[in-house]
């Protein structure tokens, strides 16, 4: 992908920034629209990767797989434009939106209008749940080992970064162990 212009980077990335209406989760199809189907410059499973990983480093999302995203594709340079990209359109938005804030969420007609928004987020999650869901719960061990982890998380007081880390290292017990290409 060494081809793919820096400022190709950056306005793809800023154009995901502008609809990225709901956080991180939602990336997640614009992603796979933008550089996995249209571009390819990621197959679907690096992009179930980082996301995977994006969730298990400190940060927001977004930023983390928009910035492993653009290092895949050109290095370090590719990651800060990634990140620049997908950063400005709220940067801009927020700084054009402070002084207005109070009497906006006041405001019955965008309070309505949020309310149909915050359904929108749910659908993209739903959506971005499916395609996860497909790519990674495809076996009896990952069947298994996500029965385990929704028990623990409704059941018991355990950080979800505990569960995170534990299931990483069952996955690879149970590859050594098992052995074969994929768990």
């Amino acid at each position: 992908m060494k081809n793919t212009s820096l400022w190709e980077i950056f306005k793809i990335f800023f154009v995901i920034g502008l609809q990225l209406l709901g956080g991180g989760y939602v990336i997640v199809p614009l992603l796979k629209k933008y550089i996995v189907d249209e571009r390819q410059w990621l197959k679907e499973e690096e992009l179930v990767d980082f996301y995977a990983m994006s969730q298990c480093i400190p940060g927001i999302i977004a930023c983390n797989i928009a910035t492993c995203a653009g290092y895949k594709t050109r290095g370090i340079s590719g990651a800060l434009m990634a990140l620049l990209g997908v950063v400005a359109p709220a940067f801009f938005i927020i700084v054009a939106l402070a002084n207005a804030l109070t009497t906006i969420t006041d405001n019955e007609i965008i309070k309505n209008a949020f309310f149909g928004i915050r359904i929108a987020v749910i659908v993209l999650v739903l959506m971005t749940i499916k395609d996860l869901w497909a790519k990674s719960v495809n076996s009896i061990f990952s069947y298994t080992l996500f029965f385990i982890i929704l028990i623990c998380l409704l059941v018991l007081p355990v950080s979800p970064t505990i569960v995170i880390i534990s299931a990483g290292a069952i996955s690879l017990l149970y590859k050594k162990i098992i052995g074969g290409k994929n768990v």
